[in-house]
């Protein structure tokens, strides 16, 4: 008898486990609630682009957003590019649809202190009020360590704890996605993964169930960019005439945490020289927790010593991209290019953000 590896073992489980999560896409107007999970990167915008592209009423699209940082009284500017929650919500206004924020009690920099103490709590605005959803139940654990830098979500908690779970526990407690036995709600939840990106994400399923589905609620997920080349992504962009995020326009070739664990060398040198005190922020932090971002290997000012300033525009455009990256005001009349040019950042490789 044929002995399979472990190696072989573990394919084939996954095969099994991806082979049960998928789905055929219902008929898009069938759908209650269609959700763009925005973060305001190239790849997530492309995704409302599609929509709209298809002719799917803007009423039944919303752009759900994780603040990272937090928000409101709960808000510490830590990790998070400034604009990137007005530049969500631009778009929002500019297409005519509704923005909504989600996010964990003092954000990334919560959890990252948290001692002792269960996770903190979620939030929601729905109509202009706050929803607060308690976190009742879990352990009362210590982290005082920075994400691993690893595609494993159980080591990398950054993803998970103040992104996924935030938008899982809101989609699973909102009364408006709430049906019945007889008629369930349907909601199609749309991502922006690219099999292009990474080996890891090559393997992921078009359209699948997604995690929040149950009886009264059946939620779909879809990736409906996960072939698009880099190129297709541009194009999407060049098409509109779109501004992109301008992350993209000072070089960064991915829009993720300003301060993501995965940036190369030459993106924390760009950072401490675009905005000094927030690397340095995070320079101390380190300090304080006695734990390098880099997995205790390089500090963070090591790792920018090794990095290059060169992909950061050299004409005026740069105080300007600066001012706008760093702003928490951005204005929907500024999204629209007169002459669409393709980003300093684009076409620079997968590095610099996570697999």
């Amino acid at each position: 008898m044929h002995q399979l590896s472990l190696t072989d073992f573990e394919i084939s489980i996954e095969n099994i486990v991806s082979e049960s999560k998928k789905v055929q896409l219902f008929p898009l107007e069938e759908y209650d609630h269609i959700i763009v999970s925005a973060s305001a990167g190239k790849d997530s915008m492309v995704c409302l682009f599609k929509l709209l592209d298809l002719g799917v009423p803007t009423e039944k699209i919303e752009l759900w957003h994780q603040s990272i940082d937090g928000k409101k009284d709960h808000y510490f500017e830590f990790m998070d590019w400034p604009v990137t929650e007005s530049y969500v919500e631009a778009a929002g206004e500019h297409f005519g649809i509704k923005t909504a924020y989600q996010w964990r009690a003092k954000g990334i920099y919560g959890e990252l202190l948290r001692k002792e103490s269960l996770t903190g709590d979620v939030y929601y605005c729905e109509n202009g009020n706050i929803i607060h959803l308690p976190t009742k139940n879990g352990k009362e654990t210590t982290r005082l360590k920075w994400p691993a830098m690893s595609p494993n979500l159980r080591v990398r908690w950054c993803s998970p704890y103040v992104k996924i779970d935030v938008f899982r526990r809101v989609l699973n407690n909102h009364p408006r996605f709430q049906g019945t036995l007889e008629q369930p709600k349907k909601v199609l939840v749309l991502t922006g993964e690219r099999r292009e990106e990474s080996p890891n994400r090559a393997k992921y399923l078009e359209c699948e169930v997604h995690p929040c589905s149950n009886k009264k609620r059946i939620v779909h997920a879809w990736r409906p960019v996960i072939d698009y080349s880099e190129q297709a992504i541009w194009d999407m962009y060049e098409k509109r005439r779109f501004l992109p995020h301008p992350a993209y326009l000072l070089g960064w070739n991915r829009t993720s945490c300003f301060g993501c664990i995965f940036s190369t060398a030459d993106l924390w040198a760009m950072m401490r020289e675009i905005a000094p005190e927030r690397f340095y922020r995070l320079a101390e932090m380190e300090k304080e927790l006695n734990h390098t971002i880099d997995t205790n290997r390089l500090t963070l000012e090591e790792k920018a010593n090794l990095g290059s300033t060169e992909r950061l525009p050299k004409d005026k455009r740069l105080s300007k991209w600066v001012k706008l990256a760093l702003s928490r005001n951005f204005n929907k009349s500024d999204l629209i290019m007169d002459k669409f040019e393709i980003p300093a950042g684009a076409f620079r490789g997968n590095t610099g953000g996570p697999s």
